[in-house]
């Protein structure tokens, strides 16, 4: 909606759910009752929005505010309401044998759960306020819709402190919308409305996103705002589970069998429980998509705990670091640098006893006790029930165990690939290629070649691409996809879908948002082809859209990839349908506060003549605890450039 001159009309980007609000409300007389039972919000929002296209701005503003208002409260009541009722059937499920949820029993405890919050709930809302709303309001008000309207109204009834707070609420999750851009800029430039007035009135609900921002920022109060981004990420993780408890689920339609009632019955109990555990599953994904976003950050708990412990290392709170680390462990127990950060730990000195048998945080070891057990039933339904669940995370034990044998490097902690269930990944860098040769596990001249073949390409592009700044190795990556075989049948995904190496590419909007989880400070990209004797496998670049293919580039030994990291170069990578793909793919810098920091310690310990990296960490105490763990405790050095933290991103 553009706003205008008070002699100029309102434009107003019409939806079709209001189609048919002309023809819903009713009379426009509220369904709330003497007994002050409140009415269902979508109601509140078809009044306001009928008020609203009538020019009746004071109703609309009442309506609208009223529908948001009520909306928020249901939300609470229902998060109360759960709270309340948390052992409420027990007895129920206390009878029930180890994988029996599909017992009849269940379906007690489900409808005595149930019930138990609806009639929580019935003391403070109309009956129905507790019917489900359509999926086109439930879009309306996840976009922020509402406050589109309302900044409008405000704007009408010259309130234009609320008019600019209403504006930038929308925004924050519709930050492509031109026209509220430009609306924004006018409500600056009015007399009287101070920066204040741009408030975000849903910030309660993403104070995760804002506490992540300001940890990435604020060098003094890291380590404070680190630990409130993971204490409200738990936080409005079991919000949105709590919502589940009343989400209307509808049950497959089955045709005509010969199925007795008792079966019919127990498959739809079993149906039911799955869905419920399937929705708060998803909260997952939920609260770790920003606002305005289309796609969720990847481990975003894992990764916010991965900054904690790097914030707790360097203010000294070794106790804190242990346990953040031990948190860690529970989401991948067989990550080799977190087990190698810990073994430092209990070397160094200053850690004491007390610190060293400190335990993994409570919360985490009960989110993570809870998602296990909600898992397994949900891969049980998938098998026994035709249940259809996508899982969230890319810690689910099933994963890692499947693959932990392909890799023996650092990149993606050894599970299938992060874009694929149809190839195994296996990645490697400089510095644990050195630390593998040190073990013996590798020659020291072909960890040497690696090295040195990336300084040969590092020349390569400099010299093509005539930066006119000192280029610094931003990380170098050796990358190998298998395909694995029986699982390549009727194959229609990508090895590596397309993306943009410093920016999250929105295929929807053709825009690509230069923040983080991206690694944004890429400069120039290349990948070196290493064999060739493999099916599929192809480097394409492809057009904003993520679908239509501009060139394409067949694999061959030796042939090396150069091309600026921004997004006029979206680019992916086809399926590797036979055989193994090597290639070496590195990223190069001109920040050089973000150079690979890793290398430089492969650098340094190759300098030093051989001599042992466990020897030397032991006799430097501190120095060397930071020393080993340089490639992740440089904070905004590397910023992160750790492949697990989204799937858009590094090995191609």
């Amino acid at each position: 909606m553009a706003l205008h001159s008070n002699t100029n009309p309102v434009y107003v980007a019409f939806l079709f759910i209001f189609y048919y609000v002309f023809i819903t409300a009713g009379s426009g007389l509220s369904s709330e009752s003497s007994s002050g039972l409140l009415a269902p919000y979508d109601e509140h929002y078809y009044r306001g929005v009928r008020a609203y296209f009538r020019d009746d701005w004071e109703r609309a503003a009442e309506f609208l505010e009223k529908s948001i208002s009520t909306r928020d409260k249901l939300l609470r009541t229902r998060r109360k309401c759960h709270d309340e009722c948390l052992t409420a059937g027990d007895d129920k499920i206390s009878k029930l044998e180890y994988f029996t949820l599909w017992d009849m029993g269940t379906l007690d405890w489900i409808q005595v759960r149930a019930e138990c919050v609806r009639f929580c709930m019935g003391q403070s809302f109309s009956p129905a306020a507790l019917l489900p709303v359509s999926s086109d309001i439930e879009y309306e008000f996840g976009t922020r819709n509402p406050y589109n309207y309302l900044q409008v109204t405000y704007y009408k009834l010259e309130k234009m402190a609320k008019a600019a707070s209403a504006a930038h609420t929308f925004f924050v999750a519709n930050p492509s919308h031109l026209e509220m851009r430009n609306n924004l800029e006018k409500y600056r430039r009015i007399l009287g409305v101070k920066e204040e007035s741009f408030q975000d009135r849903e910030r309660e609900q993403e104070q995760h996103w804002v506490s992540s921002t300001e940890g990435n920022l604020q060098s003094a109060h890291k380590l404070k705002k680190w630990k409130e981004c993971v204490n409200e990420t738990l936080k409005q993780t079991e919000e949105c589970r709590a919502q589940c408890v009343m989400v209307s689920r509808v049950i497959p339609e089955e045709p005509d069998t010969v199925q007795g009632l008792y079966e019919r019955a127990a498959g739809e109990k079993g149906y039911l429980s799955l869905s419920l555990l399937s929705c708060k599953q998803m909260c997952v994904t939920l609260v770790s998509t920003r606002p305005g976003r289309v796609s969720a950050v990847e481990d975003f708990l894992p990764l916010q705990l991965e900054h904690l412990h790097i914030a707790q290392f360097k203010a000294g709170d070794l106790k804190g670091a242990v346990e953040t680390l031990r948190s860690l462990l529970l989401f991948y127990p067989t990550d080799s640098d977190s087990l190698s950060n810990l073994e430092l730990y209990t070397q160094t000195v200053e850690v004491n006893t007390e610190a060293q048998e400190t335990g993994p945080m409570q919360e985490i070891a009960k989110y993570i006790s809870r998602a296990l057990q909600e898992k397994r039933l949900l891969y049980f339904g998938m098998a026994n029930l035709d249940f259809k669940f996508s899982d969230p995370d890319l810690w689910t034990p099933e994963d890692i165990l499947a693959t932990v044998a392909a890799s023996v490097g650092d990149g993606h902690r050894g599970r299938r690939s992060p874009h694929t269930p149809h190839e195994k990944f296996e990645g490697l860098t400089v510095l644990r290629a050195l630390k593998l040769a040190q073990d013996g596990l590798v020659n020291q001249s072909d960890a040497r070649l690696l090295h040195e073949i990336g300084e040969t390409v590092k020349v390569l592009m400099d010299s093509y691409f005539r930066s006119h700044s000192v280029l610094y190795f931003a990380y170098t990556h050796l990358v190998c996809r298998s395909a694995i075989p029986g699982h390549q049948e009727g194959r229609s995904d990508l090895s590596h879908p397309v993306h943009v190496d410093n920016c999250i590419l929105e295929p929807e909007t053709r825009q690509c948002w230069r923040e983080a989880p991206a690694f944004t400070h890429r400069d120039l990209s290349a990948v070196l082809y290493l064999n060739d004797d493999f099916e599929g496998g192809d480097f394409f670049f492809a057009d904003r859209d993520a679908k239509t293919v501009t060139a394409m580039v067949k694999p061959k030994c030796g042939r090396l990839v150069g091309f600026t990291s921004g997004p006029v170069n979206p680019h992916g990578v086809t399926a590797v349908t036979a055989g193994r793909r090597c290639a070496l793919a590195l990223w190069f810098t001109t920040e050089k506060q973000h150079r690979d920091m890793e290398r430089e310690e492969a650098e340094e310990l190759w300098a030093a003549d051989g001599k042992s990296v466990v020897k030397e960490e032991k006799g430097e105490g501190e120095s060397a605890l930071k020393s080993a763990r340089s490639g992740r405790s440089q904070g905004k050095e590397r910023s992160k450039d750790r492949e697990r933290v989204t799937g858009r991103r590094d090995e191609l």
